[in-house]
């Protein structure tokens, strides 16, 4: 006799919800650390770590992983600094891109539905942001290497 106290897992729509507040906060978060990604990897690691206090999923496991991973590679290889932030916002944006199309199909009458999705709009606008910077320091880089052989 099972008395059903493991409750019901969240439906998709309220994971999206909760899931919006994960892509405008590190949005921002990526956004910072691609305009800041000098301030050294411990920071990197850091945020990588964060990621899991939102939660325990493949996405959020395997996103802290890789960040951390390139954070420590950045700090011991010379050029690999501008992956974590860039990683970190490719990943924020591609929740973000899950989150609208879960609020394409459902939710339309849900009064958290247009707050949802300012969220998530806002953290994928922020880490397109943080990607091209990232991407601008590494041209840089690259610029100042092939300036200086």
């Amino acid at each position: 006799m099972s008395l059903n106290l493991s409750g019901s897992a969240p439906s998709p729509y309220i994971n999206a919800v909760n899931d919006a507040r994960f892509v405008r906060t590190f949005g921002i978060i990526a956004l910072l650390g691609s305009i800041f990604f000098f301030i050294g990897g411990a920071v990197a690691i850091g945020v990588g770590l964060a990621v899991s206090g939102f939660g325990s999923g493949y996405y959020y496991r395997t996103l802290r992983l890789t960040v951390v991973v390139l954070a420590i590679l950045g700090m011991v290889l010379d050029g690999f600094g501008f992956s974590a932030p860039i990683v970190l916002a490719a990943g924020v944006a591609w929740k973000g891109k899950t989150i609208f199309e879960r609020l394409a199909l459902e939710g339309k009458d849900d009064p958290d539905w247009e707050v949802t999705r300012k969220r998530a709009q806002t953290g994928m606008i922020l880490s397109g942001i943080g990607i091209l910077i990232s991407f601008g320091w590494l041209g840089l880089f690259l610029i100042g290497k092939a300036v200086s052989a």
